[in-house]
C-alpha cells in the first residue's frame, strides 16, 4: 500500500475539515479552527498537521500536534487531543503515521509525544515492537480527556428523549419552565464584552464553589471567537437576571457541553435554571444535526471520590448512556528528559 505522509497548511483546511468531520474518531479538537485556538493559549507553542494520504491522494489520517511548554529548560511536549483521526479498520494508515510524526516530532526536540483518539477499550494499536520502527508507546503520564462520558442519543425525538431522563431531570426542566426562566442563545462569534463577564463571574461563583480550577476570561474569549462557527454562549435567566449560563460546541455529528456555570444564591438554585439549559442546549443541538449530546466526562463506575462525582450527580439525572474510550498514549521522543519529567511530575 503506497502511503504518504503532508504537513497541514490553511490552504487546505477545507479538505482537511471534511475529512475529520466525515470520521466517527472525528470532533472538535481535530478541525482547523481549533488549531487557531490553540496558538491563543499561552503556554503554548506551534500547532503542527499531519496527515496520510493514499495512492489516489485521498487523506485517509490526521493529526495536529499542539506544542506544550513545561517551563522548564525551554523543554516542550507535544499533544493531539482526541486525535488522530482514521479509519479505524485500517491500521496500517495508523501505524505509517504513528511512526512518520513519531520521526518529525523527534526533529522538533520535543519530549514525548501524547494522544487520546475517541477509541473504545476494546480497540488495539498497531503492534510495533520491531526495533527498526523506533518507537516506544507508554500509557499517558496524565489524561487531559475523560476516559467515561454520559451521552445522549439526539437520533431520537424530543419526547423519546425526555421519557428517558431520570425524573429529577423532568421535574427540573418543567419546574424552570414554570417559574418562566428564560433562555438567551449568542452564537457566531457574536458576544459582547457584557456578555463575556457575565459568563466569568458566574464561572468563578462556581468554581469556587465546587472547588474547580477555571480558565483566565481571555481563554473563554479566544474559544468564543476561534471557535465562532461552532461554539455557542447560553445564559439563563430570571427577571432580567443572568443565573446561568454554558458554553457548548457543536460541530460535525457531536455536540459537547464545555463550561458550566451557575449562581450560588440557594432561592435562585431553586429554579433548575441549569437543568432547563442543559435541554435546550440539547434540542439547539437537534437541530444543528448533532447526533450524540456529549457531557465531557463523568466519574469511573466504582469510584465514588472521583473529582467528577459530584457533577456527575447532576448530569446523571438526564438518562443517556455510559460512553468508555481509551485512556492516553505516549510515544516517548526522548528517553532521558522523558525520564526527568516523570520524576517532576511524581515530586510535584
Amino acid at each position: 500500500m503506497f502511503l504518504k505522509l503532508f504537513e497541514y497548511t490553511d490552504t487546505i483546511s477545507e479538505e482537511w475539515d471534511k475529512f475529520v468531520l466525515a470520521s466517527s474518531l472525528g470532533s472538535i479538537h481535530q478541525i482547523s479552527n481549533w488549531k487557531k485556538f490553540q496558538e491563543k493559549i499561552p503556554g503554548r507553542g506551534e500547532v503542527l498537521g499531519f496527515g496520510v494520504r493514499d495512492k489516489k491522494g485521498k487523506i485517509i489520517a490526521t493529526t495536529f500536534c499542539v506544542r506544550m511548554e513545561t517551563g522548564f529548560l525551554d523543554k516542550f511536549w507535544y499533544y493531539s487531543a482526541r486525535g488522530p483521526v482514521f479509519d479505524i479498520k485500517n491500521k496500517k494508515a495508523l501505524k505509517f503515521l504513528l511512526q512518520a510524526v513519531n520521526e518529525k516530532l523527534k526533529e522538533k526536540g520535543g519530549i514525548f509525544w501524547r494522544f487520546d483518539p475517541y477509541l473504545e477499550p476494546s480497540a488495539k494499536y498497531p503492534d510495533s515492537k520491531e526495533k527498526k520502527e523506533n518507537l516506544i508507546l507508554k500509557s499517558a503520564t496524565q489524561d487531559y480527556q475523560p476516559t467515561d462520558t454520559l451521552e445522549i442519543d439526539l437520533t431520537q425525538t424530543e419526547d423519546a428523549i425526555l421519557a428517558q431522563m431520570k425524573r429529577r431531570g423532568r421535574n427540573g426542566i418543567n419546574k424552570a419552565i414554570k417559574k418562566e426562566v428564560k433562555i438567551q442563545i449568542i452564537e457566531n462569534g457574536q458576544f459582547s464584552e457584557n456578555n463575556l463577564k457575565d459568563f466569568y463571574d458566574l464561572n468563578i461563583e462556581t468554581t469556587t464553589r465546587d472547588g474547580f480550577s477555571g480558565h483566565k476570561i481571555d481563554y473563554y474569549q479566544n474559544f468564543l471567537s476561534s471557535l465562532k462557527n461552532s461554539a455557542v454562549l447560553f445564559f439563563a435567566t430570571y427577571e432580567d437576571q443572568r443565573i446561568a449560563s454554558a458554553i457548548s460546541t457543536f460541530c460535525g455529528d457531536k455536540a459537547i457541553y464545555y463550561f458550566g456555570a451557575s449562581t450560588s444564591n440557594r432561592e435562585l438554585n431553586k429554579l433548575k435554571a441549569p437543568t432547563l439549559l442543559q435541554w435546550e442546549m440539547m434540542k439547539y443541538a437537534k437541530k444543528r444535526g448533532c447526533k450524540t449530546y456529549d457531557f465531557l466526562g463523568i466519574a469511573p463506575e466504582n469510584e465514588p471520590n472521583h473529582s467528577y462525582a459530584g457533577i456527575s450527580q447532576f448530569k446523571h439525572g438526564f438518562g443517556g448512556y455510559r460512553k468508555i474510550y481509551q485512556p492516553g498514549k505516549e510515544i516517548v521522543l526522548n528517553k532521558f528528559w522523558y525520564f526527568i519529567y516523570q520524576m517532576m511530575k511524581k515530586f510535584k
